[in-house]
């Protein structure tokens, strides 16, 4: 006799073991978490594997670009992405270009392996006599030159970083102006977040290299609103090779969102808005950062930074 019988004096037959239904949906649940994890593994893998197809394949859209050094005058070649062969497909909220399939930043500066002397692509020939002595006695005089690898077939994030880093000491000896170095900590803060963002995250120092290349952005970032922020005041447009107020406006409100100073960036947004000099893109951008900063004053909760989108 069942413990629950007597149910049948009701006209009720029910199955004697009690908990099938809690196993039945107790398996059904765990059925779904692990296809869910297989598939979570299954993207991971898949995301992974296309990390190393396109790093597989960048050397070949790469070129061995020759220059002739404008300090030391001696020639040499820089890697460079081939016309046409890697594209813009977005742009995160601080107008950080995203290429595919070439992170096209890590070639943007082009550094002198004899002398030292480095610049962005675009400012590389442009040094007068007085900078490029200035350049002689303050970087290449102490500058030791690594032995040139004429086999390497792309520059890593590290090695990028460095060229970076060698752009900004000769900003800083060359006096560049106050917006150039803001450019190159914008640049270099663009750069560090695509090392970010390319990190494995089964490696056992994920985590912290992740903590570690999030920190150095953030410090770079300040930088460049400081810089951009005093460029504005001090120097005329355009500025940076082309950029206009319009531009530069958005990129420092972009800023001022990323580091949580949300009422200074809505001093800026409205009057891009309102110009009818502004063009469609940045207007466009400027709306939808003014949308996401109303909404986290709606909800009354202060994100934390790594809440905060890219």
């Amino acid at each position: 006799m069942g413990i629950l019988s007597g149910l049948k004096n009701f006209g009720i037959n029910l199955n004697d073991d009690i908990y099938e239904d809690n196993k039945a949906k107790a398996n059904a649940e765990e059925d779904a978490r692990l296809a869910a994890k297989e598939a979570a593994e299954a993207q991971r893998k898949a995301a992974e594997e296309e990390k190393k197809k396109k790093l597989s394949e960048e050397p070949t859209y790469l070129l061995a670009k020759s220059y002739t050094c404008p300090v030391c005058d001696k020639p040499f070649k820089s890697l460079a992405v081939k016309a046409n062969r890697s594209r813009v497909v977005d742009h995160d909220i601080d107008l950080r270009p995203k290429y595919e399939p070439v992170d096209t930043l890590k070639y943007t500066v082009v550094s002198c392996p004899n002398c030292g002397y480095s610049a962005l692509t675009r400012t590389f020939p442009n040094i007068t006599a007085n900078q490029q002595k200035v350049v002689r006695e303050k970087i290449s005089k102490n500058f030791l030159a690594k032995p040139e690898d004429s086999n390497k077939s792309i520059y890593t994030y590290e090695e990028a970083l460095e060229r970076y880093e060698l752009a900004f000491a000769t900003a800083m000896a060359t006096t560049a102006k106050t917006s150039e170095k803001a450019y190159l900590c914008l640049s270099m803060a663009w750069l560090v977040r695509g090392q970010r963002k390319a990190l494995d995250d089964t490696q056992f120092d994920y985590v912290d290299k992740y903590m570690e290349y999030r920190n150095t952005e953030r410090e770079l970032q300040k930088k460049a609103l400081e810089g951009f922020v005093y460029a504005v005041q001090t120097e005329n447009f355009p500025m940076c090779g082309g950029m206009d107020q319009h531009t530069v406006d958005y990129i420092i409100a972009a800023m001022y969102y990323k580091t949580r100073e949300f009422d200074k960036a809505m001093k800026i947004l409205p009057d891009i808005l309102i110009s009818a000099g502004a063009n469609k893109r940045i207007k466009d951008k400027a709306r939808d950062l003014k949308d996401k900063i109303l909404a986290i004053k709606a909800s009354n909760v202060i994100p934390e930074e790594d809440d905060l989108e890219d």
